[in-house]
């Protein structure tokens, strides 16, 4: 079982994957990685939430593991849906790379979670990069890697 904190970090990269990829269509117009993941993510489905990912995709949790494969990603999201709910994401793009079937994109993310067993609320903020390629006529995530902004100095 995930402690809260690696849940917490899990609702982030979701949730950077997620809006970024739906900030952006792909230049011929057919729907985003992104646009798969957000409703899949928003519905805490982890099924439809992997189909987003190709089945070869990696993606590194903030301060957790790396997952390779499309359900050891699915694993890890059943995981999150099981001990928090997001009440809401803003993603904010600050730049993409189209090159022909890939697409590259990198920005920043602020999350607000809910955990499920004490009520607690939390903000998570960081940063992401990530690649999807359209594969089989749909955008799929390959890379996806977000992490934590460091803790404010005081």
């Amino acid at each position: 079982m995930m402690k809260t904190s690696n849940r917490v970090r899990l609702a982030v990269v979701a949730c950077a994957a997620a809006l970024c990829g739906a900030a952006a269509i792909a230049a011929d117009g057919s729907p985003s990685a992104g646009d798969c993941f957000t409703p899949a993510f928003e519905a805490g489905d982890a099924d439809a939430v992997a189909a987003c990912y190709a089945e070869d995709a990696i993606l590194w949790f903030p301060g957790g593991p790396m997952a390779r494969g499309r359900q050891a990603i699915r694993d890890g999201f059943a995981g999150y849906f099981a001990g928090v709910t997001v009440k809401d994401a803003a993603m904010t793009e600050l730049g993409h790379e189209a090159m022909g079937d890939a697409r590259a994109s990198w920005g920043t993310y602020e999350i607000h979670l809910v955990d499920k067993a004490t009520g607690v609320e939390s903000t998570e903020r960081g940063r992401y990069t990530d690649v999807s390629r359209k594969i089989d006529g749909r955008w799929q995530y390959v890379v996806d890697h977000p992490s934590d902004d460091p803790p404010p100095s005081h």
